[in-house]
C-alpha cells in the first residue's frame, strides 16, 4: 500500500510540473538556506559569509570570512558529509570551489581549486555515494563532468570524461539509489539521457539510450522510491511519460503511456 501511495504522489507531482519546463529555473542556478544550522548572512561589514546558529542569539555567529572585507564569498549548494559542511565558496582568489567546514574558522578551508586560478568549478548537485560525495563540476579543460570527494585534494578527482573535450556531459539530477548514483548526462553521442555511477570510472556508464540515437529524452523529476528510480522519459515515440529503471537496461523503462500515441502525458 505504501508503494502505490509513493507512485500516486510521484504522478501527481510529474503532472504539477507540466508546465514546469516553460519557465524552469536554471539547473545549474545555486542553492542556499539553511543545512544543519548553517547558512549565508552578512552583518553589513563582512558580505555574505557562512554562519551558524543553533536557535539562540548567543549561539549565531560567523563561522569564517572566507573571502575578507566587503567582498562575499557566498557559500552555496550546502550538504552535510560525516561531521563537516561541504559546500561552493569564492575567497576573491579562486573563483566559487570546493570547501568545507567544521564549524570554526580554523576547520574551515578549500578542498581543492579544481579550476586553477580565479576561474569558478561551480561544484553543484552534491550527493553521498559510497562513503564518498559525487557531484558536477568544470575543471577549465573538460567542462562540467562527474566528480567525486572524499573531503581530501587527492581524493577529489574527475569521474569520468563523460564527453570528451571542452563541452562537458553536463551532468544534472544527480540521485542516489542504493550504492549508486542516477543523473542525466550527453557523451555527445547519445544526447542528454540516463547514467549510473558508483564513484569510479569502470562503475560510470550509460544506463539506457532511452530516445535511440543522438535526440535526447527529456529527463527530469529523479525521484527515488522503495530502491527504485522514478523519473520523466521521452522515448521519441510516447511523448514525456513517467518511466522507472532498477538499474538495469532491461528493468529501465515506461511505466504506462498514460497519455496514449506522441502526446505528452507531462
Amino acid at each position: 500500500m505504501k508503494s502505490v501511495f509513493h507512485l500516486f504522489i510521484i504522478v501527481c507531482l510529474l503532472l504539477l510540473n507540466a508546465c514546469g519546463d516553460l519557465y524552469q529555473a536554471d539547473l545549474e542556478a545555486p542553492t542556499e538556506g539553511i543545512t544543519a544550522g548553517f547558512f549565508q548572512a552578512s552583518d553589513g561589514l563582512s558580505g555574505k559569509e557562512l554562519w551558524r546558529t543553533d536557535g539562540t542569539a548567543g549561539g549565531t555567529y560567523r563561522v569564517s570570512d572566507i573571502n575578507p572585507g566587503s567582498d562575499s564569498a557566498r557559500p552555496i549548494n550546502l550538504f552535510l558529509y560525516e561531521d563537516s559542511l561541504l559546500f561552493a565558496g569564492n575567497d576573491g582568489v579562486n573563483g566559487f570551489e570546493l570547501w568545507c567546514s567544521d564549524g570554526t574558522e580554523e576547520g574551515t578551508r578549500l578542498i581543492k581549486d579544481i579550476n586553477p586560478g580565479p576561474d569558478s568549478s561551480y561544484p553543484l548537485f552534491m550527493v553521498r555515494c559510497r562513503g564518498q560525495i559525487l557531484f558536477a563540476a568544470d575543471d577549465g579543460e573538460s567542462g562540467k563532468e562527474l566528480w567525486v570527494s572524499d573531503g581530501t585534494a587527492q581524493g577529489t578527482n574527475m569521474v569520468q570524461d563523460i564527453n570528451r573535450g571542452s563541452e562537458g556531459a553536463r551532468p544534472y539530477y544527480l540521485t542516489r539509489v542504493g550504492d549508486e548514483v542516477f543523473f542525466a548526462a550527453d557523451d555527445g553521442i547519445h544526447g542528454k539521457e540516463l547514467w549510473v555511477s558508483d564513484g569510479t570510472s569502470k562503475g560510470t556508464r550509460l544506463l539506457k539510450d532511452i530516445n535511440r540515437g543522438r535526440d535526447s529524452s527529456f529527463l527530469a523529476h529523479f525521484s527515488e522510491v522503495d530502491g527504485l528510480l522514478f523519473f520523466r522519459a521521452d522515448d521519441g515515440r510516447h511523448g514525456r511519460e513517467l518511466w522507472v529503471s532498477d538499474g538495469t537496461p532491461e528493468g529501465t523503462r515506461m511505466v504506462r503511456d498514460i497519455n496514449p500515441g506522441s502526446s505528452p502525458s507531462t
